[in-house]
């Protein structure tokens, strides 16, 4: 007796994917990718062997360039592996197990390392990281600059590189926004070497990270230690920020003393922000102040003449003030005070104290 299966006119199975490609890998890839990808799994799972290269840019309508791209972009991702086949068009692709590739990569790493009763304080350290909020806002401040979620593997290494490098969550956020934004190299080999240079030049916060690029003559000191003082630790300044702060110093010509100055009360500020002081600079470019101290006279001229009106209030108007009375005079001045401390970014009780 033979048991058999009828076989279906259309094809009408299943490929089954698994969830590790459809949530960290897929978002990585353009269509045209994970349309080759789809279509290869599928030949692979139903062990056709009449499928090539150029079957699937028929089928999908696709320059067979397209295909090649392809998978080599799947391989650089670690997700198949190429054996030739002395065809260059057509070669075997082996599709590798993504529960196995987790496993391999980030399961059995901690398992080993916990075995070792030397490493596991620093293992178990580093799982409990990942439960850090700090951590979490790293994650989410270098996907934002990396403009696309990380893989596990891409995970793990900010982690070790925490981890080696005895490095703050923020200090990685700003190597990834000095690599991406001001050097324009995404590579994370690349930003790997210059997390390992801050390091050796003994930087463990945004403090010594801006001393160290100021010796370095890197403009990129400035927007470290402005994001440090507006309080943007894990968010990086965005590159239409830097362009502003650039324009301060470039054509406005103020010293990073004038911005500083400009800064100091940011903290009074309820989301400062960089077009805010942005304001403030340009009204003071405007009036030519180029030093600290050149503010400060402006604002104690201003509260000058307003001592001076409150003095006379009582004597020496004209027709035009006999019409207000004391009281209405003190008001008077004290509101063109307010305004002028206004126009400067000056705080009125820093003003009052002084």
């Amino acid at each position: 007796m033979n048991y058999i299966l009828q076989q279906p006119k259309i094809d009408l199975g299943n490929t089954l994917i698994e969830n590790i490609f459809i949530t960290d890998f897929m978002p990585l890839a353009n269509g045209t990718f994970v349309k080759v990808y789809l279509l290869g799994f599928k030949y692979a799972s139903d062990n056709d062997n009449n499928f090539n290269n150029e079957t699937i840019a028929k089928n999908l309508r696709i320059p067979l360039s397209d295909v090649l791209s392809a998978w080599d972009f799947w391989e650089k991702e670690g997700l198949i592996k190429k054996h030739t086949t002395g065809d260059k068009y057509n070669f075997i692709v082996e599709f590798v197990n993504l529960k196995q590739l987790y496993v391999d990569n980030i399961y059995k790493p901690i398992q080993n390392s916990k075995t070792n009763s030397n490493n596991y304080t620093e293992v178990d350290e580093l799982v409990n990281l990942n439960r850090n909020n700090d951590i979490k806002k790293m994650f989410s401040e270098i996907e934002n600059i990396y403009c696309r979620p990380f893989t596990p593997n891409e995970n793990r290494k900010l982690i070790d590189w925490l981890k080696n490098y005895k490095m703050k969550p923020e200090i990685l956020v700003q190597a990834f926004s000095y690599c991406i934004n001001k050097k324009n190299i995404r590579s994370f080999n690349y930003i790997e070497k210059v997390v390992a240079s801050w390091h050796d030049a003994g930087v463990i916060n945004i403090d010594t990270l801006s001393s160290y690029l100021e010796k370095r003559n890197d403009r990129f000191y400035v927007y470290s230690r402005i994001s440090k003082t507006l309080g943007f630790n894990y968010r990086p300044l965005t590159e239409e920020e830097m362009k502003t702060i650039d324009k301060w110093i470039d054509n406005w010509g103020f010293s990073m003393d004038m911005i500083m100055k400009c800064l100091e009360n940011s903290t009074k500020t309820t989301n400062p922000n960089i077009n805010y002081f942005n304001s403030i600079l340009e009204k003071w470019y405007k009036k030519g102040f180029k030093t600290p101290d050149a503010v400060k006279k402006d604002v104690k001229s201003v509260k000058r003449n307003v001592k001076t009106v409150n003095k006379n209030k009582f004597h020496n108007f004209d027709q035009k003030t006999q019409k207000y009375s004391a009281e209405e005079l003190d008001k008077i001045g004290r509101r063109n005070f307010e305004k002028k401390m206004k126009e400067l970014g000056m705080d009125l009780s820093e003003v009052n104290k002084k």
